[in-house]
């Protein structure tokens, strides 16, 4: 065993909790200039490789982002960088690029032992540079998740995925004019939702998706006492497209656009008359944006705020916050 993995295990609990590794400029060598990539654009193509692996709340890999940083290229540049920015772990090195190869080299420095910990090359032709960057990514996350005896899969399968959410809560108009005569009260909901791929792409080591479906809403409401009797049931049918940040395994983030359809029925009387009645229908705008915790792979319970803005002779915009569960009914992985 090297004398750098045992120093590893040795002073590393098998269960490594909130491991981070940063990744440096990398030095950018192109001997043939017909290349636009430099030290930063290597970097961040090295990050999206490791990001694209299911590390999970273990492991993350961060950027060193000071723009007066040198790409580091000796043990004692490595030393000087993780001194100065206090970080554990660093991975450095360089790209060369020449007329019929490109070939890489990186390093991971361990600087509590101020030595390097393991030094890892990737060749390829000229032509196939990401190949090189997926490869070079592969040997860097099987070497840590063996040395710290980390569970990391190289490449997150995709799943498609249909739930059921149900959801309970409240509107009420934003105006004031609006406010003067109508009173939101109760607003309930359920739907389809369609995930075709929940691992679409990763951005800074989060995986993010679209989803799409149907949601079908109810909400009812009152006239303002003060000024007439008046009742109101809305029936809303929103197609949205919702993009959602999968910020740990249990914890996301989700943000949507969607068309409505809503369609009005309307009683009112003023003082002394009989109630009459109005049936309206139209289309309008829908905006959300949430939070949702995962139970497990069929329960997940979220919390979620609408702004709707409805299209009739005087735009109605309201605000609607609402909690509620997603019941998953399929679940296929994708075909890769």
């Amino acid at each position: 065993m090297k004398p750098a993995v045992f120093a590893a295990i040795v002073l590393l609990p098998a269960n490594v909790f909130g491991l981070s590794i940063y990744v440096a400029p990398l030095l950018y060598v192109d001997e043939t200039n017909q290349s636009r990539r430099n030290s930063v654009t290597v970097q961040s193509d090295l990050l999206a490789a490791l990001w694209s692996a299911e590390t999970g709340t273990v492991l993350q890999f961060g950027r060193l982002r000071d723009n007066r940083i040198n790409p580091p290229q000796s043990l004692t540049d490595a030393v000087t960088v993780s001194r100065n920015e206090q970080i554990d772990y660093l991975l450095y090195g360089h790209v060369t690029r020449r007329a019929h190869n490109i070939q890489m080299e990186i390093r991971l420095f361990d600087y509590a032992n101020r030595q390097v910990m393991q030094s890892f090359f990737s060749i390829d032709d000229s032509n196939n540079y990401e190949r090189m960057i997926n490869d070079m990514a592969l040997k860097i996350l099987a070497y840590i998740g063996e040395v710290f005896e980390l569970e990391i899969v190289p490449e997150k399968p995709s799943f498609i995925r249909l739930s059921i959410p149900v959801s309970l809560g409240y509107w009420t108009p934003v105006e004031r004019n609006w406010v003067d005569v109508m009173l939101g009260t109760v607003t309930g909901g359920s739907g389809l939702e369609l995930i075709p791929g929940d691992n679409l792409f990763t951005y800074r080591g989060k995986t993010c998706y679209l989803s799409t479906g149907i949601d079908i809403k109810y909400r009812f409401g009152i006239g303002n006492p003060n000024r007439y009797e008046a009742y109101n049931h809305t029936l809303y049918i929103t197609i949205p497209l919702r993009l959602n940040i999968v910020l740990e395994r249990q914890h996301e983030m989700f943000a949507g656009l969607g068309i409505v359809y809503f369609l009005d029925f309307f009683s009112m009387a003023d003082k002394y008359d009989s109630m009459q009645n109005y049936i309206f229908s139209n289309m309008g705008l829908n905006l959300n944006f949430g939070y949702r915790f995962a139970f497990n792979e069929v329960f997940s319970m979220f919390f979620k705020c609408d702004f709707d803005f409805l299209f009739s002779e005087r735009i109605l915009a309201t605000f609607s916050p609402a909690i509620g569960v997603n019941i998953q009914v399929y679940n296929k992985e994708a075909a890769r």
